[in-house]
């Protein structure tokens, strides 16, 4: 084999879907460095607010406080504009769009909250005197309906207030240095907004149908990584980047969200709130019982379905948000045979890691017969790229 080979078999392969997050090891060195600066820069702004000796909790306490967050959101910004803008320091430039994305929400949201309390006049004793009348309705459309109604309009929309605080930091960030990290967050962002929006308008409503509220966020984050992809099917520029973050965050909402929908419902019933417990698939797989084999078969069921649609795309983030999930309901499954504890664990831990490392082995063959029905030229075949089938 000549070195040409070599070189041509090890290099990357589009259909291998490359890590939009590390460019070489000079990154992870980059942000080694970068975490001890945020690391010293949250100790020295303790320090500094110690050294002022100030009223905990007091306004002026407060307002120094945001001023030091605010300060390190500034330094975070010309950091990125060297690393991120100038070098293009793809994992240093998501620690430090995080940082920013964090530092900036904590200062709009206090400010805003000082509007409330100093522009507005709303004080803790007034938000009480205003919901005191419902506290003894129980959970209903009247009761939820009553307090929103009972709140200041200024109080009613700090759902939106907040999601607008988390989502424009972002927008900045991704403007200007075109992190596609950053373009993931702001999908992430744009669909918090929609919901807290959802929220403030219908709160009874959104929650109630909040197991189809969460599918329609994934699902709609999902077609954004789709749209993304097929923008660029070749997948080697930051739109594909984007994608992948998109899909990255879509995959644990979406299969969450459908998981919850297949055990129980599109919406919830008043009585489920009485037991929370209920709406987590995996506290419910927990159980002994012929309700929990059920769940689990449903669980693998719609994981299949989602593997499916990953090897379709081209996408692995969706497999792998389930794996957690497949393995408690492989386990549960495997647990009803009668099999003891250690038994279990071996059984389940060879089922899941063969499949994976079968899926892995054979990705790209296994796209192929899944993809022949599909056109290989045209819009399909952007959002379903072609499989080379010759190799894994």
């Amino acid at each position: 084999m000549t070195d040409s080979n070599t070189t041509e078999n090890l290099a990357a392969r589009p259909q291998d879907e490359m890590l939009p997050f590390l460019n070489n090891f000079h990154d992870i060195f980059t942000t080694i460095g970068v975490l001890i600066l945020l690391g010293g820069l949250g100790a020295g702004a303790v320090q500094v607010l110690n050294s002022l000796d100030l009223p905990e909790g007091e306004q002026g306490w407060q307002a120094v406080l945001m001023g030091l967050i605010g300060g390190i959101a500034v330094i975070v910004w010309a950091l990125s504009a060297l690393l991120v803008g100038k070098q293009r320091r793809i994992l240093p430039g998501i620690v430090l769009s995080g940082a920013f994305a964090v530092a900036s929400m904590i200062v709009l949201v206090w400010a805003y909250v000082q509007f409330l309390i100093h522009g507005v006049g709303i004080s803790e004793a007034s938000l009480e005197a205003a919901v005191a009348p419902v506290e003894d309705m129980e959970f209903g459309r009247e009761a939820v309906l009553a307090v929103a109604n009972a709140l200041p309009v200024w109080v009613r929309i700090l759902p939106i207030v907040a999601a607008l605080a988390a989502l424009a930091p972002m927008i900045a960030y991704y403007l200007n240095f075109r992190l596609p990290f950053a373009g993931g967050l702001t999908g992430v962002g744009l669909v918090g907004l929609a919901v807290a929006t959802v929220f403030t308008i219908d709160p009874y409503t959104t929650i109630i149908w909040m197991p189809a509220v969460n599918v329609a966020a994934g699902a709609a984050l999902l077609l954004a990584g789709i749209m993304f992809d097929s923008r660029d099917p070749d997948r080697n520029t930051r739109i594909s980047g984007t994608a992948f973050w998109l899909h990255f965050f879509a995959a644990p909402i979406l299969l969450t969200a459908v998981l919850n929908v297949a055990q129980l419902g599109w919406s919830f019933s008043e009585a489920d709130f009485e037991n929370p417990e209920a709406f987590s698939l995996l506290a419910a797989m927990a159980n002994d019982g012929a309700e929990a084999t059920g769940l689990a078969a449903i669980a693998l069921a719609v994981i299949g379905v989602f593997a499916v649609i990953s090897l379709l795309i081209n996408r692995r983030a969706l497999i792998v948000s389930g794996l957690l999930t497949a393995g408690v309901a492989i386990s549960v499954l495997v647990g009803s045979s009668g099999l003891g504890v250690g038994a279990v664990v071996a059984v389940t831990m060879l089922v899941l890691g063969g499949i994976v490392v079968l899926l892995g082995a054979a990705w790209n063959p296994v796209r192929k017969i899944l993809l022949t029905p599909l056109p290989s030229e045209g819009p399909l075949a952007r959002i379903f790229p072609p499989a080379n089938g010759a190799v894994g």
